[in-house]
């Protein structure tokens, strides 16, 4: 288990520092109920881990700013057969620090996005918002590509169409 680091983050930028390192996807506590192990167990995976880079820099306005770069291998589950699904996760961040939210909503056209100066900031749940921002809301294999669990699972599909009211009700319109 990794030790949380923690960083003064107007500091971190207005002194250019950064971060280099991985972080096991079990320290995220509120990733867990989105994570399966890759052999379908539904257990999260304790072995997954994301590597990442924090950066603090000022950008062309001498703003100070954080990137945040994640990249590794998340193991979902697939929304249409239930199993799991290995989902590569690589993503780049540029977060502006503000004060107050007022001053967020002055830089609206910025492609950043804003978070508040925090002198404690805690950089695995950073990472870990960034992740769930990030993450699909309905994860699901290509189209074509999902493998039932049992065979059964296509021929019940279909009894279950011809056994729908409805279906006997459309059937009844073309006669």
């Amino acid at each position: 288990m990794s030790e949380r680091q923690f960083i003064d983050s107007l500091d971190f930028a207005d002194n250019g520092r950064e971060l280099h390192g991985s972080v096991a996807l079990a320290e995220m506590p509120r990733l867990q109920d989105k994570l399966v192990v890759s052999d379908d167990s539904y257990e999260p995976c304790h072995r997954d881990e994301i590597n990442y880079s924090l950066r603090g820099f000022h950008d062309s306005n001498g703003r100070p700013m954080l990137e945040v770069e994640l990249d590794g291998l998340c193991h979902l589950q697939c929304q249409r057969c239930m199993q799991g699904l290995a989902y590569p996760l690589k993503l780049v961040s540029r977060l502006l620090l503000v004060q107050d939210w007022d001053e967020s909503a002055a830089d609206e056209d910025d492609d950043a996005d804003s978070i508040l100066i925090d002198n404690h900031l805690d950089v695995f749940a950073l990472f870990e918002e960034e992740i769930l921002l990030n993450l699909p809301f309905a994860p699901r294999h290509p189209a074509g590509t999902c493998r039932p669990e049992k065979e059964e699972y296509l021929v019940s599909e279909t009894n279950q169409m011809d056994e729908n009211p409805f279906a006997i009700l459309s059937n009844l319109k073309f006669k």
